[in-house]
């Protein structure tokens, strides 16, 4: 967490406060606190979404410094971002004490070339792109890193297959939830030739004999 944003409170509240705010280089923001009630904030536009560049997952700790306040270390909960610029417009965070472990879903990344793909032609699919943990604020991982090299065609990887750092991660998740599998590929439906019916025995009709003048 070498992260540090300098954010300062926040008066204009509202959706024309924030597009001022927005317009001004700035993106209003939430601190919420146990026990103590949310404060509005805005945050550096620039300098807060070049932090995130830097990190593959939006779930990430961060040091925020109150203008003159004292500095206090913040989880990012959610970044909203526009539809159409991709561009944030509100994030939430949420102060952490860092000797208390807190619950978060991390993402899972699937590393490797499964066996059942690599030699059998199957398909890999992901299942499971999320997992809870219970961790230390200073040990919260950007993701959780699966191998799934050893993975055979038509076999399953669940939860409780994931290695993690037990000293530092519990699985909150199901053990018996899929996180990935390798299936049979889709035979190509094949165009089948209809064998023509057997044509109808030919009718043979005597021509009548034209009668004689």
């Amino acid at each position: 967490m070498d992260a540090m944003i300098t954010v300062k409170n926040r008066e204009l509240n509202g959706s024309a406060g924030a597009r001022r705010l927005r317009r001004d280089g700035w993106i209003p923001g939430v601190i919420y606190s146990n026990g103590a009630a949310a404060r509005s904030v805005s945050l550096p536009a620039h300098e807060f979404q070049q932090m995130l560049r830097h990190h593959s997952s939006e779930h990430v700790m961060v040091k925020v410094k109150v203008e003159e306040g004292k500095e206090t270390a913040v989880l990012l909960r959610e970044v909203q971002h526009n539809p159409l610029t991709g561009g944030v417009i509100h994030v939430d965070m949420q102060e952490v004490a860092m000797d208390k472990k807190l619950h978060i879903e991390v993402p899972i990344e699937l590393t490797g070339e499964a066996d059942g793909v690599k030699n059998h032609g199957g398909v890999l699919d992901h299942l499971l792109h999320y997992v809870e943990i219970s961790c230390f604020p200073a040990d919260i991982p950007e993701s959780i890193n699966v191998d799934v090299s050893a993975l055979k065609l038509s076999e399953i990887l669940l939860v409780k297959d994931i290695k993690v750092d037990a000293s530092k991660y519990e699985i909150l998740t199901d053990a018996n939830i899929g996180v990935a599998s390798v299936s049979i590929p889709k035979v190509a439906e094949e165009t089948v030739v209809e064998e023509e019916a057997p044509a109808a025995p030919e009718v043979i009709r005597e021509k009548k004999a034209e009668a004689s003048e």
